[in-house]
């Protein structure tokens, strides 16, 4: 198709997918409704800046991610109860002193039959974890200002994530009907939970690559385990770094342990063999 305005003045031929994204307007916008929760969430980006951007995706995450883990399939029941009885007053102290044959148990319990969702409820335990003692390991909308105006929309059957940022565009949508089921739900929510999570980090410009290498040091030769992942919130230079700083490096620090905890699609693609894991960043290394 040709297509010609004062944007395209050079008589490119543009797919019609390409002339939409040319037109579409510098927003993010979350929509959801399904079983009960609708949700809706409209920031105009037009005149924002980088921190409101990554106020936007935060704020947009602190709902996509629970809604995420709980159309997953396992019980969120079990894992909240386990954690409420875990001794301690940090999330240090709290995996120090935890049984990992006790937790190992309770992961079981919690997802029953689907045992290839054991990665979920992990994850899940340790976002619990973490938000009981009040531990940011994602960002936070409280931790940036932020003048984008926000609106609150009225979805209707569907579930979708549209934004446009400069050269940041992200869509991502699902139809809502009958014959939709809830680990689809929770797929689409993940989906859009991890581009939220990353872009967040990446708004805020902090300096990932050096924090990404302090994490490598506070993590070289540990092994994933609880009482590991305890040690390693013992340690942190909490005193070092602003609070950005802090959870980003804590963020790069667990995910160096195999440790997410936050709503992905790789928690589920064990045990839901259509809803596949997202493409590693960056270039493959060729075979």
């Amino acid at each position: 198709m040709e297509f010609q305005c004062a944007q395209n003045p050079w008589n490119f031929v543009l797919l019609p997918q390409e002339m939409r994204l040319m037109f579409m307007p510098e927003e993010l916008r979350f929509e959801m409704d399904y079983k009960g929760e609708k949700h809706g969430y409209h920031y105009n980006l037009a005149s924002a800046d980088e921190q409101d951007v990554a106020n936007a995706t935060a704020a947009v995450s602190q709902t996509t991610n629970p809604l995420g883990f709980l159309y997953a399939g396992f019980s969120l029941e079990k894992v909240d109860s386990f954690v409420e009885g875990m001794e301690g007053s940090s999330a240090s102290e709290a995996l120090n002193a935890v049984s990992s044959s006790d937790v190992r148990s309770m992961l079981k319990e919690s997802v029953g039959e689907k045992a290839k969702l054991a990665p979920a409820a992990e994850a899940y335990f340790f976002h619990r974890v973490f938000s009981k003692h009040s531990l940011p390991a994602l960002v936070g909308p409280d931790m940036l200002d932020s003048s984008a105006p926000m609106e609150k929309t009225h979805p209707k059957d569907r579930i979708a994530l549209l934004a446009k940022y400069k050269s940041w565009v992200a869509i991502k949508k699902m139809s809502i009907d009958s014959s939709v089921q809830d680990y689809e739900v929770s797929g689409i929510l993940c989906a859009i939970n991890e581009t939220l999570v990353r872009k967040a980090f990446d708004f805020t410009q902090v300096d990932q690559v050096a924090l990404e290498t302090e994490a490598k040091k506070l993590t070289k030769g540990k092994r994933k385990s609880y009482s590991a992942v305890g040690e390693l919130l013992s340690i942190l230079p909490e005193q070092k770094w602003n609070q950005l700083e802090n959870t980003y490096l804590l963020f790069s620090a667990l995910s160096s342990m195999n440790v997410r905890p936050y709503a992905h699609r790789e928690m589920l693609s064990k045990q839901y063999k259509d809803i596949k894991p997202p493409k590693p960043r960056g270039r493959m290394p060729k075979a």
